[in-house]
């Protein structure tokens, strides 16, 4: 649909005329999303984001409003129009991930275990339908589509006879790990909660006083280790567009943990650290297989500028170099006692 439809729709959900919107920038980055910054009236700024997802719908309009999630405020917001958009507040200059130094990181993880306690083990996770909960009533469902994922990437690693990024052998060995009797209760030892997805440092906005978080497409009722694996295995990973470069990891596993426990903790939220431990060596063959399995082949879209290989979830296609590193990581984490 054309700008212009959107143009009218937004006009009328701000009850101004369409000729006052103007569209003064292009925001680019690595996601998939046309995300753009307007403003219309007197000194009224927002970021308009078009092809947004049915997830994103539900955390927006409904857990951001009840729950006070960190992301930012809504202004408008549309499901009805072919290109769902949705308009957010326009926020102060953040801190650009690459500037972040040892305190945005622990201030960032604070905020995920903060997420993560809101939700930690509440009944009303019993009543988020719409978002995908790993329990024993799916698990099925669930294990199929991971077996699913699995086995589309062993049939490229093996026609690319290992040059792909994770090899037969380490797709195998997932495989097996979610096919065993005690996956599940390993994946769950240390309870469900609301997880973000995917908090790797560029779906933070950080500003000198405030953290939000975007991006809730990912977001599923699971174990609280996905989100903690998540944010510590991308943490080295820094993107200008679709440009990838590794850096030094600032804290150790151990460090991190005990930053993440101490924050649960302060919000009145116990989890055994041995159960903890279990669910997040099982969390690993999990994202493996919900995310970075189905990057061995990436989407091709359009986006202005030329045509680029999106990966699904990151939204850009690390090095063959960076990922095998970064599953090296895994690994270890999985081995580690």
């Amino acid at each position: 649909m054309s700008n212009l439809s959107i143009l009218d729709e937004l006009a009328q959900k701000l009850k101004i005329s369409s000729d006052q919107i103007k569209f003064k920038r292009e925001l680019t980055g690595t996601s998939t999303a046309k995300v753009s910054e307007i403003s219309w009236g007197k000194e009224k700024e927002g970021i308009l984001k078009q092809n947004t997802t049915k997830e994103e719908w539900i955390i927006y309009s409904t857990l951001v409003k009840k729950y006070k999630l960190p992301v930012p405020k809504i202004i408008a917001i549309s499901k009805t129009n072919e290109v769902p958009w949705i308009l957010l507040e326009k926020i102060p200059k953040s801190i650009h991930p690459r500037s972040w130094n040892k305190e945005h990181i622990e201030k960032a993880l604070k905020e995920v275990a903060k997420i993560n306690a809101k939700f930690y083990n509440n009944p009303i996770l019993d009543t988020l339908n719409d978002l995908p909960i790993v329990n024993e009533e799916n698990w099925n469902d669930i294990k199929r589509r991971l077996q699913n994922n699995i086995k589309k990437a062993l049939k490229i690693a093996e026609s690319h006879k290992g040059k792909t990024p994770l090899t037969k052998t380490n797709l195998e060995t997932v495989r097996k790990d979610i096919n065993s009797k005690d996956f599940l209760g390993r994946f769950l030892a240390a309870g469900r909660t609301l997880v973000h997805g995917g908090t790797w440092t560029y779906n933070f906005l950080q500003t000198d006083s405030k953290i939000y978080l975007l991006d809730w497409q990912e977001s599923m009722i699971a174990s609280p280790a996905l989100d903690f694996i998540y944010f510590y295995d991308l943490l080295p990973i820094q993107a200008e567009g679709f440009r990838v470069k590794l850096v030094d990891r600032p804290f150790t596993l151990t460090e991190m943990q005990n930053i993440y426990f101490k924050e649960l903790e302060k919000n009145k939220v116990k989890i055994s650290k041995s159960k903890f431990k279990q669910s997040l060596q099982a969390s690993i063959s999990f994202q493996i297989a919900h995310l970075w399995a189905p990057m061995l082949k990436p989407d091709v879209i359009l986006l202005r500028g030329g045509r680029y290989y999106i990966a699904r979830s990151l939204r850009l296609w690390p090095s063959r170099k960076t990922m095998r590193k970064h599953y090296s990581d895994l690994m270890e984490i999985r081995k580690s006692k």
